[in-house]
């Protein structure tokens, strides 16, 4: 298990395969060697994948439906704020829209993952990966609360953008402006927010909000990390394991809810159109509890469903 640390006389690994400053290291063909986390979270959010795919019956090669999406973690910014649905910021990092953005993600993470859990160790990889993923689906919720959008985001990018700006935080401290490790990761992590504005202004849909949260969350986090300290393996272990409970109860609670809620995998516009359709058939509790779905998600009365609810079965709910 991996315990070393940052140190100024530790090179960071080139990418390569060798470390920077000789002919040591893991060639390519052993890149993931070292860097059990990463392994782990390629294994993770492949993992998720093929659940996703089983669940959408094979559309998810494609592009994963908003149900599924949902029903698995998804972050949908109303229901967040809304619902206090906060699990989702973590759970929706292991999800994807589709094959092509899982392969991208997860190219990308099994390049630079190994890179920065070598230099400074599982015990500070995980935490600061979760972390920086969190954090990017936070300030996504966030913008997209400003724009008033009910938007869902999944994918691992926010969090990879955390673990580049990790690896050009601490590539800095070590090497300093000048060295071409630097430079790249500089490079790479310009042309990640770069891709993202010029897809979007072509009509594209990339959270380019999650990406710069989860750079700022990565980085910050690098910038506190002190070199020469170590981890043992007992403490590493202890971490690893603080970090697979947390993502374990967020993933139970976003199960307590599909099982809890029937609105959980609904967003706003399916929540007004099943408390139409149960007013329609006669079902007033159903269309109460849909109408409270909607105002959690609005967060505040919505006069008009109100006063279509309460006109056809009075203000006490009842058939």
């Amino acid at each position: 298990m991996q315990t070393d640390v940052m140190t100024t006389d530790s090179p960071l690994p080139r990418t390569d395969g060798r470390t920077a400053g000789g002919e040591g290291g893991p060639g390519p063909s052993r890149w993931l060697d070292g860097a059990p986390v990463t392994r782990a979270l390629l294994v993770i959010n492949v993992g998720v994948f093929l659940a996703e795919l089983v669940r959408s019956g094979g559309q998810a090669l494609g592009r994963v439906p908003l149900v599924d999406e949902l029903a698995l973690g998804a972050s949908y910014a109303l229901a967040t704020l809304g619902e206090g649905r906060w699990e989702t910021l973590l759970t929706a990092c292991f999800l994807h829209g589709g094959l092509v953005h899982l392969g991208f993600n997860m190219l990308a993470l099994s390049q630079v993952g190994p890179l920065i859990e070598r230099t400074v160790g599982s015990a500070r990889m995980a935490p600061m990966y979760l972390f920086a993923g969190a954090f990017g689906s936070l300030l996504s919720v966030g913008y997209y609360a400003w724009q008033r959008s009910g938007a869902v985001s999944v994918g691992a990018s926010g969090a990879i953008c955390g673990v580049i700006a990790a690896a050009l935080v601490v590539s800095l401290r070590v090497q300093g402006w000048r060295a071409p490790l630097t430079q790249a990761l500089v490079r790479w992590l310009a042309m990640v927010l770069a891709f993202g504005l010029l897809v979007n202004r072509g009509g594209g849909n990339i959270d380019n909000a999650a990406h710069v949260g989860g750079a700022l969350a990565g980085g910050a986090i690098a910038t506190c990390w002190r070199r020469g300290t170590g981890y043992s393996e007992r403490s590493t272990i202890g971490v690893l394991g603080a970090c697979a409970a947390v993502l374990a109860a967020c993933v139970g609670v976003v199960a307590f809810h599909d099982r809890t809620d029937p609105f959980a995998t609904m967003m706003l516009e399916e929540r007004v159109r099943a408390t139409k359709d149960a007013l329609a058939a006669g079902h007033c509790r159903q269309a109460y509890a849909g109408l409270q779905s909607v105002e959690r998600l609005r967060t505040g009365r919505v006069t008009s469903l109100r006063n279509l609810v309460d006109s056809n079965c009075g203000q006490a709910g009842e058939p």
